[in-house]
């Protein structure tokens, strides 16, 4: 029903069928929806709500920094995990209402060239700090309360990198954060360096993106033999790189980097040659998909 037709349908009743309708409507609202929409404000402080709704439509740039900053500063100084007297206990359990709100409004901004294309970085980390580093909010799981996953929040990321940046800084910047993130639990690495890789566009960047992976992934092979965690890094950079190499369709360093670079740092062989076949396969090469099959049973590689 439009709202101009639900006007003149309600001028028909009295003020005591009226409340009995608004309560019964309240009555049928599931809990998530009335505390989503913050119903209860509007009811006991209607004036004051819809000042709040006004404001809160569209803020300045400069008001949505400075309210990002101030919610992303209270999530790290627990202010929305531990009882306080600044966060109340009801908007610390709605924290991820805040946060749509904030998020909406920062990819408003965005694509300008200021502050908050910084304060939407800083809100991909906290997020990120949240789920898989210490916990900052009373729920888990803040990627999936806030309907985005982290692969694709980081991805809108990048695309800001991207946007304010010459050459290929944005990339080394990109990489860098991929690689030093915490990670959600719904999340690989490699989930995060191929959405680097997503924005490379040219072949020229491409072979940039796998140069750039070859300088992190040397660095971390002296130390793959005694850290688990670099040994895990090391594994899903080399994977990022064979999956780069495919779509140059570079065939013969992706199966030299295979055999030299990736399968030796796994304790059986048949896992990442899956994989490499499975990356084979993804891209169409049915040929060259067959030719390896054959090259592994050559080497009597299971798989």
């Amino acid at each position: 029903m439009r709202i101009r037709k639900l006007r003149l349908l309600l001028e028909q009743y009295g003020d005591t069928t009226l409340r009995d309708i608004i309560v019964e409507i309240y009555r049928q609202l599931p809990r998530q929806v009335i505390e989503e929409k913050e119903f209860d404000a509007m009811l006991t402080q209607f004036v004051k709500y819809k000042d709040l709704q006004k404001e809160q439509e569209q803020p300045t740039v400069e008001q949505t920094i400075a309210q990002t900053d101030r919610f992303i500063q209270l999530a790290y100084d627990l202010q929305y995990l531990e009882p306080n007297p600044i966060v109340p206990l009801r908007e610390q359990k709605n924290w991820y209402i805040t946060a749509k709100r904030l998020l909406k409004h920062l990819r408003h901004y965005a694509h300008r060239k200021n502050g908050t294309q910084i304060a939407f970085e800083e809100f991909f980390f906290l997020l990120s700090s949240a789920a898989g580093e210490e916990p900052l909010f009373l729920s888990n799981d803040p990627f999936r309360l806030l309907k985005v996953s982290q692969v694709d929040f980081f991805q809108e990321l990048v695309g800001y990198y991207k946007n304010d940046s010459h050459g290929i800084e944005w990339m080394e910047r990109a990489l860098y954060t991929a690689l030093k993130v915490p990670m959600d639990v719904d999340t690989e690495r490699s989930d995060l360096l191929l959405a680097v890789l997503a924005h490379c566009e040219t072949a020229e960047h491409q072979e940039a993106y796998i140069n750039c992976l070859n300088v992190h992934a040397k660095k971390l092979q002296s130390h793959v033999r005694i850290d688990a965690d670099a040994l895990s890094t090391y594994q899903e950079i080399r994977f990022a790189e064979l999956h780069a190499l495919i779509s140059l369709r570079a065939l013969e360093r992706a199966e030299t980097m295979l055999f030299t670079e990736y399968i030796p740092y796994f304790s059986h062989r048949s896992t990442p040659f899956r994989y490499y076949l499975d990356l084979l396969e993804r891209a169409g090469l049915e040929q060259e998909h067959d030719r390896i099959e054959r090259v592994g049973r050559k080497k009597r590689i299971h798989f």
